[in-house]
């Protein structure tokens, strides 16, 4: 058996990405009562104006047309993202339970994935597919050599591991 990386090391929770029909509602609904603050202006991506580069693409395929995103952090540097897929839209759990696979899971309202901060992502998700867990989409390289991945765990749940805080990934944003 390969000894984990990071042995004795924890890993830190990066964030939490939910997706839901309105992105403005979710963060207020979620910044009041909780006092989750937004941390930059929203994102978006829209193929027909960004064309097919942005990561969010190269992730979830070419279904995916446009997506709003909200940035919000907690008081323990956790964060909170809110995905708003736009096209194709959110859609009920029970309109896509027959068809649903991981490429797909963005079209469901609720939680979307965890993520958890890595100093080397690709270590980590060697040691979650010698478990059972399997890639989705592509390793992404942004800011410096950071890295993205995301993989599906050997129970169907989204996982992304990436080598900076959400709050990083939105400082180095130009």
């Amino acid at each position: 058996m390969v000894p984990h990386p990071y042995k004795n090391q924890n890993l830190v929770f990066n964030h939490i990405g939910i997706s839901v029909k309105s992105v403005d509602k979710a963060a207020d609904r979620h910044s009041k009562p909780f006092g989750f603050r937004r941390i930059t202006n929203d994102a978006s991506a829209d193929r027909s104006t960004d064309g097919s580069d942005s990561p969010l693409f190269r992730v979830y395929g070419d279904k995916l047309q446009k997506v709003k995103i909200a940035f919000l952090a907690t008081g323990n540097g956790v964060g909170f993202k809110i995905f708003e897929f736009i096209d194709p839209p959110v859609r009920d759990a029970e309109e896509i339970k027959k068809e649903w696979s991981i490429e797909q899971q963005y079209q469901r309202g609720g939680y979307f994935h965890i993520a958890v901060t890595a100093p080397d992502p690709d270590a980590v998700a060697e040691k979650a597919f010698e478990d059972g867990a399997v890639r989705v989409g592509e390793t992404i390289e942004l800011f410096d050599g950071d890295k993205a991945l995301y993989l599906r765990d050997q129970w169907g749940n989204a996982v992304e591991v990436l080598s900076w805080s959400l709050e990083q990934m939105m400082g180095n944003r130009g």
